[in-house]
């Protein structure tokens, strides 16, 4: 066999390998093209880690009867410098590949706790921030005392989980993880229900303080009334149990007019803001104050 040809096989052998067992992949021009692609991402990632190109961005959220500021979803971003800012659809999977989404978490989770401590300094209004967790973070022994460290005030920040780890199955670190996060007064929010495995059984056991609405959900509620009957639904799970009810995705105020009408207590979405730069959020925040005062 020649050394091209190991080569070759060696690159159909990893595409196989990435895509589960008992299976084949034939060696192409396009896989190679692609494998060459995520290493050089792959080597990038690292390196921005090493430069703190990772950064968040936030996305404010909205009461939805008063439409005052109701808190922040940090987003992650990446700064790349050749390509600009990236959304983690262009990073995240490669950043699973490498076991880095942890690092990434912790990045945020830091320099969400910074800026939200700035504008408090400056008195600008942002009850909450919010911050999503990985699964992975989830199973890391020593996650509550990197936690203890950093003297977070008990109320004022949300760990977001996705729906589908929350399994009744879930292992032990992990639900261990996740009660000792309550006890340290962080809010656990359950991101996108409605589009994973959760049960009301997994509700009654996790007792979260909210839950976000999948935008999938959202984004039919004005033409369909079936949708907004299941939209209807969840917010009436959340009340039953004592919980907030967020919907993501709002892209237009008539979509924002009906959820407050179906008893949604807090709105996100372009209709109301994009995400920004946490100096973006900060002029905006200080130019809704002087509107109010004047």
């Amino acid at each position: 066999m020649t050394p091209r040809l190991m080569v070759n096989a060696d690159i159909a052998l990893y595409r196989a390998k990435g895509r589960g067992r008992n299976r084949y992949e034939f060696f192409t021009e396009d896989l190679q093209s692609e494998i060459v692609r995520t290493k050089r991402v792959a080597d990038e990632i690292l390196g921005g880690l090493e430069r703190n190109e990772f950064v968040p961005h936030y996305q404010l959220q909205f009461d939805a009867k008063t439409l005052e500021v109701a808190g922040v979803e940090a987003l992650a971003r990446w700064n790349q410098p050749i390509d600009g800012l990236q959304l983690p659809g262009k990073f995240l999977k490669i950043a699973e590949e490498l076991n880095v989404v942890s690092v990434i978490d912790r990045l945020m989770l830091k320099q969400t706790l910074h800026d939200f401590d700035q504008w408090q300094k400056a008195r600008l209004l942002v009850p909450h921030v919010s911050v999503n967790v990985s699964a992975r973070r989830l199973q890391d022994e020593e996650l509550i005392n990197s936690l203890t460290s950093l003297s977070i005030k008990p109320g004022t920040v949300s760990f977001e989980l996705l729906e589908s780890i929350f399994l009744d199955d879930n292992d032990e670190l992990m639900v261990w993880n996740v009660n000792q996060i309550k006890e340290l007064g962080i809010d656990i929010e359950i991101d996108d229900f409605g589009t994973g495995h959760a049960s009301i059984v997994s509700l009654l056991k996790l007792q979260p303080r909210r839950l976000k609405i999948a935008r999938q959900l959202i984004s039919p509620i004005a033409e369909s009334v079936q949708q907004r009957e299941v939209v209807e639904s969840i917010v009436q799970i959340g009340r039953s149990l004592g919980v907030e009810v967020i919907a993501e995705g709002v892209e237009i105020m008539l979509q924002a007019k009906i959820l407050k009408d179906l008893g949604c207590d807090i709105l996100q979405g372009y209709a109301l803001s994009r995400p920004m730069s946490a100096y973006k959020i900060t002029e905006f925040l200080g130019s809704r104050r002087m509107r109010s005062a004047s």
